[in-house]
């Protein structure tokens, strides 16, 4: 991570026909939609910007987001500590309706002349986010310890209800006596 602020506005269009690159932090405080579906951040995300035009002149924003997030693990119930780490290629446009032209390695960022750098980010990291948070298998705390003994005893010699049937298809009939 770096000591150094992401920028929190930007002239995207400028910044690519100028091949502007820039990094720094972004604090969990500054992405509320982040900080409301997360347990907690203890470092900033740091984000790499790399603006460019392609060969038809389009502006292109290469995105590299890196943030570790505290989540609530989904088997245990505790918290689960998650890397995330996200990477887009991002084409600037005016319009819904220029999406539709785009060739599929860029994702479409509709954007006006000042773009949020840091809704940007946050973006990202939602898109990251997993469906499902959990611990990797064999980390999550035991909870059978958390929820009480999960053990269940069970009565090795019950009878069956089929057992005095079983005992009456064993027994000779009084009329069976062959001697």
């Amino acid at each position: 991570m770096s000591n150094t602020a992401l920028p929190r506005e930007a002239e995207l269009r400028t910044w690519a026909s100028r091949g502007i690159e820039v990094e720094g932090d972004v604090l969990l405080t500054r992405m509320p939609r982040l900080q409301a579906v997360v347990a907690g951040g203890e470092q900033p995300a740091f984000a790499t910007l790399r603006c460019w035009k392609d060969e038809q002149h389009r502006c292109i924003v290469d995105v590299k987001v890196q943030m570790t997030l505290a989540l609530e693990c989904q088997r245990c119930l505790s918290h689960c500590e998650l890397e995330l780490v996200t990477q887009s290629s991002l084409c600037v446009v005016w319009n819904e309706d220029s999406t539709k032209q785009l060739p599929s390695g860029y994702d479409p960022l509709v954007a006006g002349d000042v773009s949020d750098l840091h809704a940007l980010v946050e973006e990202e990291l939602l898109l990251a986010l997993p469906a499902v948070p959990m611990h990797d298998v064999g980390e999550c705390e035991d909870v059978s310890r958390a929820f009480g003994d999960l053990a269940i005893e069970v009565d090795e010699e019950k009878e069956s209800p089929f057992a005095a049937l079983g005992a009456l298809l064993t027994m000779p009939e009084a009329g069976d006596d062959k001697g």
